[in-house]
């Protein structure tokens, strides 16, 4: 059986294209590294959204700066991560037909220690551990 961390850093270097997420250096399975793109120190998640393949160089100069594109990576990266099933719906009472629509009307994600939030037209919604876990807002007006 393989463990649960081994597949998430799997999905991340294949879904960066095997490549530094920075340099575009191509990488080894062992020769990555996963960086928080919005570090942990200052409320980055651990979620598929804010985590990037890295080498090792990279990283070590990156240390604990926050990138000023943030909001477009981590929004980039949400729909990816929803789109190859890596961010779980458990909103209750909503179907999949409906949390598409929902996510597809998204246009930011925050991260923020243990839980982010995605936000959108008159929506926000809750991610802990990539599981969409509470939604706010108006969904009428949204279908």
């Amino acid at each position: 059986m393989v463990k649960r961390k081994a597949l998430d850093k799997r999905y991340i270097y294949l879904r960066d294209g095997q490549r530094c997420f920075y340099c575009g250096k191509h990488l080894k399975p062992g020769q990555m590294t996963l960086d928080h793109y919005e570090p942990r120190s200052e409320g980055g998640s651990d979620d598929y959204f804010n985590l990037v393949s890295c080498c090792r160089l990279c990283n070590k100069y990156k240390k604990n700066k926050i990138p000023v594109d943030k909001g477009k990576i981590h929004l980039e990266l949400f729909h990816r991560a929803w789109k190859d099933k890596k961010v779980l719906w458990a909103v209750k009472g909503i179907g999949r037909n409906e949390s598409e629509e929902i996510l597809s009307r998204i246009t930011s994600v925050h991260c923020r220690g243990e839980i982010s939030l995605a936000r959108g037209d008159k929506i926000t919604l809750y991610i802990r551990n990539n599981i969409v876990i509470r939604m706010d807002g108006d969904r009428m007006g949204i279908l």
